[in-house]
C-alpha cells in the first residue's frame, strides 16, 4: 500500500471518528439534532467509503467531474469489439 492510498484511508477514519462523534453530540443536544445527526452518519459514510476504497475512490470522483468521463466505457467497448473480431 503507497502513503497516498494510506493517507486516503486515514483520511476515511478521521471521517468516521468525526461522523461518530457529530451523530452522539446530536443525540445529547436538543433542536437541530436530527439534522446534525443524518449529517453525521452522511460524514461517516463517506469515510467509510475512503477506508475501504482508498485512493480508487478520489480518481473515480475525479473522472466522474471531468469532461471524459465516457473515456473509460469507449475504451473498454473497444477493446471488447476488438476481441470479437479475433
Amino acid at each position: 500500500m503507497t502513503r497516498r492510498n494510506l493517507a486516503w484511508r486515514v483520511a476515511g477514519a478521521a471521517l468516521i471518528a468525526a461522523g461518530t462523534l457529530a451523530t452522539r453530540a446530536a443525540t445529547a443536544a436538543a433542536g437541530s439534532a436530527d439534522l446534525v445527526g443524518l449529517l453525521g452518519l452522511l460524514v461517516a459514510a463517506t469515510g467509510l467509503l475512503l477506508l475501504i476504497g482508498g485512493k480508487k475512490v478520489a480518481l473515480a470522483l475525479r473522472v466522474e467531474r471531468s469532461r471524459h468521463r465516457e473515456l473509460p466505457g469507449a475504451i473498454r467497448t473497444a477493446r471488447h469489439a476488438r476481441r470479437r473480431d479475433r
